[in-house]
């Protein structure tokens, strides 16, 4: 490795990136982050479970405030994409944009994408409150609502009976898929008075401040306030598992208590990590995965101005 080399290289600048560049940048440590866009953060209206922020705060600008804070700091963030990553612990070239960086570690911060049905209205319905992916996130605002739940098997089943926890009438709209589930967690459903719409749907709107409305292909219409697509994740671990690092079915990377792959050198945070998908997890395995590395590393070494 050569005397540019970083001491972290951050892939992605969503909440778990840029708070991992915070705590680097305060360690003095030598490290960039490279962003290729597309952070979830950025495509939720309004969060009301972010710690410090009692009456929510939209994606967008928590996102630009993050990378403020990451700004005071001097984190070089700069736009591309990794396209490839090599090495293992202490000796990393990623490759982006036609062109090498080395780092001593990488901390892989590049989330994962929700699932999106195929049908027209969804990103309208989604800018305006009535199609949402968390109800962890948001389970509390949907209370007493008629709430449809889009997504097969257990998943969809699951998901389902969570949000009747908050008081809603709940449809699981089960894509055909009903058959292939046990008599018993059936049971669990009509314990909660969760209908079933089995049939597939044909046509779905979803109007922005009148809910959604959805045509089945057995000929009835169903109304809902809320929709929420339970057809999962995909999390974007690719440059890990390259490497040979281990990840679990859905995408989801094993890591142990320091945040750090299967892979030596190799740490990530947020969404990609096997855990929950919350901002405020994100944060927290930032912090953790952060100081291991700066702890992994060999001591800074002192400024030649110091007084």
């Amino acid at each position: 490795m050569t005397a540019d080399t970083l001491d972290c290289l951050v892939v992605g600048g969503g909440p778990a990136g840029l708070v991992a560049g915070v705590y680097l940048a305060r360690f003095r440590r030598r490290l960039r982050v490279v962003d290729a866009g597309g952070s979830r953060l950025a495509s939720i209206p309004r969060s009301h479970n972010v710690p410090g922020y009692p009456d929510g705060v939209a994606g967008a600008e928590l996102l630009r405030r993050l990378r403020e804070q990451a700004g005071r700091y001097r984190v070089p963030i700069e736009g591309g994409r990794v396209e490839r990553l090599a090495g293992r612990d202490g000796a990393f070239e990623a490759r982006c944009g036609g062109r090498t960086l080395r780092a001593h570690k990488v901390l892989l911060a590049t989330g994962a994408r929700d699932m999106v049905p195929d049908v027209p209205g969804v990103e309208a319905g989604l800018a305006a409150g009535t199609v949402r992916y968390c109800p962890v996130c948001d389970g509390f605002e949907t209370q007493h609502q008629r709430v449809a739940v889009l997504g097969r098997r257990e998943h969809g089943l699951r998901e389902a009976l969570f949000l009747a926890g908050f008081d809603n009438q709940v449809t699981w709209l089960s894509l055909g898929t009903q058959q292939d589930v046990a008599p018993a967690e059936l049971a669990q459903l009509r314990e909660r008075s969760v209908l079933v719409a089995d049939a597939m749907p044909l046509h779905i709107r979803c109007r922005p401040g009148e809910g959604v409305e959805m045509e089945m292909v057995d000929g009835r219409r169903l109304a809902f306030g809320v929709l929420y697509p339970a057809l999962g994740l995909r999390h974007a671990c690719e440059l890990a598992t390259a490497l040979g690092a281990r990840a679990r079915g859905d995408g989801q990377l094993v890591v142990d208590d320091h945040l750090q792959t299967t892979v030596p050198g190799l740490y990530v945070a947020g969404d990609v990590a096997a855990g929950l998908n919350q901002i405020s997890v994100a944060w927290g395995h930032a912090a953790i995965a952060a100081t291991a590395i700066h702890n992994a590393l060999p001591l800074v070494a002192p400024r030649a101005d110091r007084p």
